[in-house]
């Protein structure tokens, strides 16, 4: 075990090359000495490379790290991946934009092309095209997106090691090395999008399935598009405001908008069709699956009312997350869905589109962290974090120790119970866990989330002040 933890120690991205279960039998001092490594190196490296963080830091005298503690006060709030000023995209100020997101990574924008740019989408694509940045975005409700600076390698590494988990989890090679021995894969999904979960798949498609002729997706012509969704969220929040009406629609943007609007509104046909094309191409067939709980559950309520069962081969493998994304689901919905796809090995995470490595869920309903995620729970009312023993419950917050070109360090909206700092779960395995009641601090505050961080509060709003003064 001291193999893996010097590897760890020196470099955090050397846990792509290890056996993925090692990560969970190590003892209470490994982790720690881990995890203070790991905070030390990627400080060292990224406070002088990233001026956010650089004036977070001095602002409030920190200038090395020397507890895992320390690095509470580091955390940026989740939100700082969505800092800029509404009006970047509102008025395509998409050089201002480049500039504020230049604050957020060591990789150089300077020499990104943006002639001609009048939309997220082509933002996005120049950058790609530019950079080694596949830019991600996550979906925001008042049409504020948040825009995480993943490099193509990090995009890569992430799902090797999500490959590694289900190679490992259970033991090493106690499961099949999707890398080595591909499966077709199935995605309920766009194919083409700027999203962690589209980016993620079709990076799957290569490597997981052998190729796309290999793969299935919803929409595998469509894209997904970042000015609709961006779009829609400003108009819900002007509807809110009671402005609607008031939001300006460029035509070409319309256009797109009017074809997104008419592709949900055949969702159930397309659904349908490509369930049907899945069982058709698929069946009997070991495969690899990505989809959500409701989405599968719908699935499998039609196929067993059409007498199908067992539909796919029994050493396939789905994996999943995000819950039931609020949707009412039975008590024995899992049954259904297995009874109908014909096979019960699933790998279920927690994790957010600002992780590399998501959290695995255990037998017993826990959520395990790998050693390069270094987890904290925080008093939601002052933002300090709270002992690391016993059971706690707070604001989760995560230093990422993976990506080496971005800080990694950040405060989620979620209010967790997080256990594993000085006991062993039920299912054998060491280190910080969640409990499976996870909620968001919206969920509990009317939709309203006010987050306090640690360290002094004024420091990190200059320190945001600051990231977006550089666009000026």
């Amino acid at each position: 075990m001291s193999d893996l933890v010097d590897s760890l120690k020196n470099d955090p991205q050397s846990l792509v090359h290890a056996h993925y279960n090692e990560g969970f039998s190590l003892r209470r001092e490994e982790r720690d000495a881990i995890a203070l490594a790991g905070l030390r190196k990627r400080f060292k490296q990224l406070a002088p490379a990233l001026p956010a963080l650089g004036k977070l830091a001095a602002d409030q005298g920190i200038h090395e790290i020397n507890a895992i503690d320390d690095a509470a006060p580091l955390l940026f709030p989740h939100t700082v991946y969505k800092s800029y000023p509404l009006s970047f995209l509102e008025k395509g100020q998409f050089d201002r934009l480049t500039k504020w997101l230049g604050g957020l990574t060591t990789v150089d924008l300077k020499g990104v092309d943006l002639g001609g740019v009048d939309s997220i989408d082509e933002w996005i694509a120049r950058i790609e095209k530019a950079t080694d940045i596949n830019l991600i975005h996550t979906f925001g409700t008042t049409g504020k997106l948040s825009f995480l600076p993943r490099t193509k390698t990090q995009t890569a590494l992430t799902a090797t090691i999500n490959a590694h988990c289900i190679r490992d989890w259970s033991g090493y090679n106690s499961g099949p090395d999707i890398l080595e021995h591909h499966m077709p894969l199935i995605s309920p999904s766009y194919r083409h999008g700027g999203s962690a979960i589209i980016r993620g798949m079709n990076w799957m498609a290569v490597n997981y399935a052998g190729g796309y002729d290999n793969a299935l997706f919803l929409y595998p012509d469509a894209y997904f598009s970042a000015d609709v969704i961006s779009l829609a969220g400003r108009i819900r929040a002007a509807e809110a405001r009671g402005e609607a009406g008031q939001v300006t629609i460029p035509p070409s943007l319309a256009a797109r908008r009017d074809e997104f609007a008419a592709r949900e509104q055949g969702r159930a046909a397309d659904m349908d069709r490509f369930f049907e094309e899945a069982r058709t191409r698929f069946a009997g067939q070991d495969v690899f699956m990505f989809a959500v709980w409701p989405i599968l559950f719908e699935w499998a309520e039609e196929g067993l009312k059409r007498g199908m069962k067992g539909v796919f081969g029994k050493n396939s493998i789905l994996t999943t997350g995000g819950g039931s994304k609020g949707k009412v689901l039975p008590p024995d919905y899992k049954k259904t869905i297995f009874e109908f796809l014909g096979f019960e090995r699933h790998f279920e995470f927690f994790g957010m589109s600002e992780l590399m490595c998501g959290a695995p869920r255990c037998e017993h309903d826990r959520f395990h962290f790998p050693p390069v995620i270094v987890p904290y729970v925080l008093d939601p009312a002052t933002g300090q974090p709270l002992p690391r023993h016993g059971h706690q419950t707070g604001r989760l917050a995560l230093m990422d120790l993976l990506p080496e070109s971005y800080w990694g360090g950040l405060v989620s909206g979620d209010e967790v119970t997080m256990g594993g700092f000085d006991d062993t779960c039920a299912c054998g395995r060491t280190g910080p866990y969640l409990e499976a009641t996870i909620r968001r601090f919206s969920e509990a505050q009317g939709g309203d989330d006010k987050i306090n961080c640690a360290g002094a509060p004024e420091a990190h709003d200059k320190a945001m002040d600051f990231l977006v003064g550089r666009t000026q």
